[in-house]
């Protein structure tokens, strides 16, 4: 009986058995899963990239930066923090010396108004800034500054490779110049003394004019030397300075001494000069290289003398005629200076002038209405001309020759060349010691 009963009744000790071993299998394992959990939390501090799952924007940028989007190849080199070499300088935040890839961006036109500024009038931060006042108060709205100079000097730092092997350049850089200028709305005019040149000439013998085998020098106290207009590498290393200081953001390069010696002053030989050309060929050439070369819109002008207005050949056979060299030029501006015509009588338009320096006003209006008859009898020529007039007193004429040039000497040329139907002018004067008071106040 015994036996029965407990056969019809389970074990309560049997029956607690199993509960308890599920009961510490669940913790057994729950223990396990809490420590890995911990194991790997700690693993992923340690190395928050390896582990990491899809972290969200925020926590990307601020455990691992996305990667900066790739930079492409573009005209203008993008600047960095570390660029690469490149064939033309790359602009920092400081403005490079060199020549910058991105020039300073031209000024809409207006007829200028304009002074030539030596070397040492825009590198200097104190008469550059008296300039630019000039020019915020005046009537003056343009400069032209030497790029390369009478003897051969480029007046800022250069990347040509002739240039620097000549030793032929300042540590200068322009491009501030052109930044500040332009920023007071003031034109730049880069002036380029094309074939005068002693500096590349004693550095490069073959590129000059010689005499009797040498390097022809000038017999008078100038003592220049000539780069050969005949010679072809003569006008790449003009072209390659041309190139290169277009870059910088100039609104016109001017060309001074784009011609030959004078042979009426000076003996020397011309070795590569062609049979049939002749040196108004050479010149001419030249320029319509250079036209070539620079970007479609590049203004180009040209220094010539006032002897080309009124000649009827090429004086001196410098090889500038007024009605061929400007083809390739948007202005000539002719150097209609009373004091340079003959200090004993000068005919000019039909006048006779004894003394050309005293008459400031009659001089500068009939040597301007002679060429422009001259120039507009050309079909299809469209050059403009853009005078140089006076800006000093040419006392080495000698007493009774000059008068001295003020206010009233300035203002009669001003009024010549409005006269004569131009409106836009150019003064020079050396040393930069112009009258100006000479010039009238801003129009508001």
């Amino acid at each position: 009986m015994k036996n029965r009963k407990n056969n019809g009744q389970a074990n309560p000790k049997k029956q607690q058995l199993p509960w308890v071993l599920i009961f510490l299998t669940i913790a057994i394992v729950l223990s396990l899963v809490l420590l890995g959990l911990y194991v790997w939390k700690n693993r992923a501090e340690d190395d928050p990239g390896k582990n990491a799952v899809s972290p969200s924007p925020i926590a990307q940028n601020t455990i691992t930066p996305s990667p900066e989007p790739e930079q492409t190849v573009t005209p203008q080199p993008t600047a960095t923090s570390d660029p690469e070499p490149t064939e033309v300088p790359v602009p920092t935040s400081a403005p490079s010396i060199a020549p910058s890839v991105t020039p300073v961006p031209k000024l809409p036109f207006e007829p200028v108004k304009a002074l030539y500024l030596k070397p040492g009038s825009f590198k200097n931060a104190d008469r550059l800034q008296h300039y630019i006042d000039l020019a915020n108060s005046t009537e003056i709205n343009a400069y032209v500054i030497d790029i390369k100079g009478d003897y051969g000097r480029i007046y800022y730092k250069s990347n040509i490779p002739d240039v620097i092997a000549a030793n032929a350049c300042d540590d200068f850089n322009i491009h501030t110049v052109i930044q500040k200028l332009h920023d007071n709305n003031i034109r730049v005019i880069g002036r380029i003394v094309a074939f005068k040149d002693n500096v590349m000439t004693s550095h490069n013998p073959s590129l000059a004019i010689k005499h009797n085998g040498k390097i022809f020098v000038a017999p008078d106290k100038s003592e220049a030397q000539w780069l050969d207009p005949t010679v072809r590498e003569s006008w790449e290393y003009i072209g390659s300075i041309v190139k290169e200081a277009v870059n910088f953001g100039f609104d016109e390069i001017q060309f001074d001494y784009i011609r030959f010696p004078e042979t009426s002053l000076y003996t020397y030989e011309l070795n590569n000069l062609e049979e049939g050309k002749t040196r108004r060929d050479y010149i001419e050439g030249f320029i319509e290289y250079i036209r070539e070369i620079v970007p479609e819109g590049t203004i180009l002008s040209a220094d010539i003398f006032g002897w080309p207005l009124i000649a009827t050949r090429d004086s001196g056979e410098i090889g500038q005629t007024v009605e061929s060299i400007g083809w390739n030029l948007d202005y000539i501006s002719p150097m209609v200076y009373p004091s340079h015509f003959d200090k004993n009588g000068q005919n000019i338009n039909g006048i006779r002038f004894e003394k050309p320096d005293i008459h400031p006003y009659e001089v500068v209006y009939n040597t301007l209405l002679v060429g422009k008859k001259r120039i507009e009898s050309v079909e299809g020529y469209n050059l403009k001309c853009r005078p140089f007039i006076q800006g000093f007193t040419a006392s080495y004429l000698g007493e009774g020759y000059y008068i001295n040039y003020g206010v009233e000497e300035y203002r009669a040329q001003i009024q010549a060349v409005y006269d004569a139907g131009y409106d836009e002018w150019i003064f020079w004067n050396a040393p930069n010691d112009y009258v100006e008071e000479a010039f009238l106040p801003e129009e508001e």
